[in-house]
């Protein structure tokens, strides 16, 4: 049985969480004392959090997850996306299919809630893209020279925040959302973060309005002096380029302290802000590419409800049809069976709509996995790269007039955690 965690179990989900997250060193009893007493804030509070855990007999509990229900952009449009974390499965309870029964618990709550696309961020990538879910955008990771950061700005007007900006940095943050693709409204647990002062923030404002906002980790440099440090970026968001620029220079001037400066986005163009984007290994990649940082794979997407995401997001903003257009697809989904099978997409008064069809997959338009067309609608890769690696075959449609309809022009960028 699957059912929502209540106080009485909290002991069992710590223990659970510890044994299959070790990593989180809740190595004694202070230390799960003191994780019981976080999951109690979590589950008493108003907060977008759920825990759900999966009880055998004599109400043992074998798996849980975090159920994470968050607003988020897609493509310019505020809608519920889903997020799942924690899912620890027993240690003793291993390859039983509790994981699997985890998911598909999660996957129905969003289907009949009509929350059209759901995600999360993998511990084995391979295993959830088997579960439908597709490859989000890639992360950068740069370790920069203070020096290289742009100095045309003016670093007088960085000042340093404190938990009494909450309000502000929230509101900075939610504006960065309304602009960019695949960001997620601050949550619950971030502002948590921010009253415990859990780490620096600089902000830049413009008259009585916070318009960029910096949280940044001082952290000491191994085999070097105290005064001696690297600064992580943990978040950077601004709504005015003068906002970026004045942080940039502000940053350039902590040459005397900060040796290299982490910074995680998943913009690659950011390399073209600085004056020397090279990392500190000095390695080249034949014949002389200098390696400027590294590169990963994180957050995945998943359409959970195809209907309800048509319907919610319509590829707003996207260039639409001149005409009335009916285009065939044949979704290939194991996971969720509801949703195996041909849809037809018709576009009419200049709005989409989809509904289940009998077409068989041979002779529709276009046929796809779950996870490839979540990755497509999320903008994370182009139709026509799909085409042309040989993953999708499209037939009566050109691949690049597809993702002009269907597919965002940038890809979702997303700094929340879960």
């Amino acid at each position: 049985m699957i059912r929502l965690v209540t106080k009485s179990d909290l002991e069992q989900a710590a223990s659970l969480i510890a044994m299959a997250y070790p990593g989180m060193q809740i190595s004694d009893e202070e230390d799960k004392k003191g994780f019981i007493e976080r999951l109690t804030l979590e589950i008493e509070s108003e907060n977008n959090l759920k825990y759900y855990g999966l009880f055998k007999e004599q109400n043992e509990l074998v798996g849980v997850y975090k159920l994470h229900d968050l607003k988020g952009n897609v493509n310019g449009k505020i809608v519920r996306i889903w997020g799942i974390g924690t899912v620890a499965v027993h240690f003793f309870h291993k390859k039983e299919g509790v994981a699997k029964q985890l998911l598909q618990h999660f996957h129905e709550l969003a289907r009949q809630e009509g929350v059209g696309i759901v995600s999360l961020y993998p511990f084995n990538t391979s295993f959830y893209q088997k579960m439908g879910y597709g490859y989000g955008p890639t992360r950068y990771q740069y370790k920069l020279k203070p020096a290289s950061f742009p100095n045309s700005g003016d670093r007088k007007k960085v000042v340093m925040l404190s938990p009494a900006n909450e309000e502000e940095i929230v509101a900075v943050y939610n504006n960065f959302v309304s602009m960019h693709h695949g960001m997620i409204e601050r949550t619950w647990h971030e502002r948590t973060l921010i009253k415990k002062k859990h780490s620096y923030y600089a902000g830049v404002y413009e008259g009585n309005e916070l318009i960029g906002a910096l949280a940044y980790a001082l952290q000491p440099l191994q085999d070097s002096h105290f005064l001696h440090h690297h600064m992580n970026i943990l978040e950077w968001v601004w709504t005015k380029p003068s906002a970026f620029i004045d942080l940039c220079t502000w940053i350039h001037s902590q040459q005397d302290q900060v040796d290299r400066v982490y910074v995680r986005m998943h913009d690659e163009s950011l390399i073209y802000q600085f004056d020397d984007p090279r990392n500190d290994s000095i390695r080249l990649i034949p014949s002389v590419y200098h390696e400027i940082g590294t590169v990963g794979t994180g957050i995945m997407y998943r359409i959970s409800s195809i209907e309800s995401f048509v319907q919610q997001t319509n590829f707003n903003s996207l260039d639409r049809p001149e005409t009335p257009v009916t285009i065939s697809l044949f979704v290939r989904d194991s996971f969720i069976p509801e949703q195996n099978g041909s849809y037809k997409l018709t576009f009419g008064e200049n709005c989409w709509s989809i509904e289940k069809s009998f077409n068989p997959a041979e002779e529709v338009d276009l046929s796809i996995t779950i996870s490839d067309l979540s990755s497509w609608w999320m903008g994370c890769v182009s139709m026509e790269k799909l085409v042309q690696y040989g993953k999708v075959e499209v037939n009566n449609w050109p691949a690049k007039q597809l993702d002009r309809w269907f597919m965002p022009p940038t890809k979702p960028v997303c700094l929340t955690s879960f």
